[in-house]
């Protein structure tokens, strides 16, 4: 039984028969599929007639859609229209070559609202953005949400007894359904598939034990001030033979997998982007359990899900410079004229708590101010700043 995930399922209602190519994307295994499935239950309980949708999985082990460049996928969809106005869903079609030259072919041709997957950054493709000048619609979608574990595992204790486990295991959709005893070893699998074939394979990487170990190396230190120097000197130093070239290129093809997000330094004072020491979160917080302890480090994983949850809900999200200290996040919502401040702990004794709410104090515009702590005895309000159990926050309260 498909699960539902409204918060990308009401995008695409939303967007529905607007003029755009609608592209859903996301790291592998996040659950894409399954909302292009809910979104064709969704066309059918709508009135919309079966054979007005063309709905195609081009991932290469499904053996009835035997197609592999632009031509033939345009003419597999094209005998399968139905009369009048139909809709077309492609499952993964970055495995499909020139797959931008049959999306604006059909984009042209056809009658139809289409809908793809990709499991790439897809739309980073300067053909399709140069051909359909602004044509399309992207809906990203990142693994469950914690509020999405907690639907998916129907685990009914108490919120705050179930986040060490989601922590632990993650938010991939196949992590939560699978046995408590396999969920490490499918995670396992999941990430050994982003590193040889979304980084190894799709780049033709030839140093493939050198991206697998960089992989570790960013997955181990989340939330940390980093540069391609800083990290090639770290690797150098552990007998790693790298450079900075290289490693730059690599945290590229690692965005472009999703594997890793980046968030900028942003000068709160001065208003302005910064372009050095930003800081790397990683996809799932399940993957970074596979390379340290998840007991250690709580703090920086903590931060890693607030992350998350903030571009969840329709953030750009920057670390803040602040004087001589520093703000988590800096959120950004342009379509709200909003901007609120983040700061993530996980507890907050006397010296954390100075720590925490002084960088905060020093900020003086009037936007929101909020701390999140697993301390659930120092929760409240000081100096018009908030500090929430961040249980509660995860969970929309």
């Amino acid at each position: 039984m498909l699960r539902k995930r409204d918060v990308y399922l009401d995008k695409l209602k939303v967007a529905m028969d607007e003029p755009f190519i609608k592209v859903i994307t996301g790291v592998r295994r996040c659950g894409k599929s399954s909302i292009l499935e809910l979104f064709e239950a969704h066309l059918l309980e709508a009135g919309k007639d079966a054979s007005n949708i063309v709905k195609i999985n081009l991932d290469a082990g499904d053996m009835r859609f035997r197609v592999n460049d632009r031509k033939a996928l345009y003419d597999l969809v094209a005998e399968r229209l139905g009369p009048g106005r139909n809709y077309i869903l492609l499952d993964e079609i970055q495995n499909i070559k020139d797959w931008e030259g049959a999306l604006i072919s059909m984009y042209t041709d056809f009658d139809a609202d289409i809908y793809v997957t990709g499991s790439n950054a897809i739309m980073s493709s300067p053909d399709l953005g140069a051909k359909l000048v602004g044509r399309y619609l992207e809906t990203h979608v990142l693994p469950l949400s914690f509020s999405e574990y907690i639907d998916f595992t129907e685990d009914r204790r108490d919120p705050a007894d179930v986040f060490p486990d989601y922590m632990r295991n993650g938010g991939f959709p196949a992590v939560a359904l699978t046995k408590p005893e396999l969920r490490r070893t499918v995670t396992d699998g999941i990430y050994e598939t982003i590193k040889n074939l979304d980084l190894g394979k799709r780049h033709a990487v030839k140093d493939l034990a050198l991206i697998r170990i960089l992989a570790d190396y960013m997955a181990e230190n989340i939330g940390s001030s980093v540069s391609a120097n800083s990290i090639a000197d770290s690797l150098n130093k552990a007998n790693v033979d790298s450079n900075n070239v290289t490693i730059r290129n690599y945290l590229e093809m690692m965005e472009q997998a999703f594997l890793l997000y980046k968030a900028d330094r942003f000068d709160v004072m001065g208003k302005e982007r910064l372009k050095t020491l930003g800081k790397y979160y990683i996809v799932d917080p399940g993957l970074r359990g596979l390379v340290i302890n998840p007991s250690e480090g709580r703090g920086k994983l903590l931060e890693n899900i607030v992350f998350l949850e903030l571009v969840r809900r329709g953030y750009s999200v920057s670390v803040g410079k602040v004087g001589g200290s520093e703000v988590d996040f800096v959120a950004e919502r342009s379509d709200r004229n909003e901007i609120e401040y983040f700061q993530a702990a996980y507890e907050m004794g006397e010296s954390v708590a100075e720590r925490e709410y002084r960088p905060l104090m020093n900020i003086r515009d009037n936007w929101k101010k909020t701390i999140l702590t697993m301390d659930r005895f120092a929760t409240g309000a000081r100096d018009g700043i908030e500090c929430i159990f961040v249980v509660d926050w995860l969970l929309g309260k």
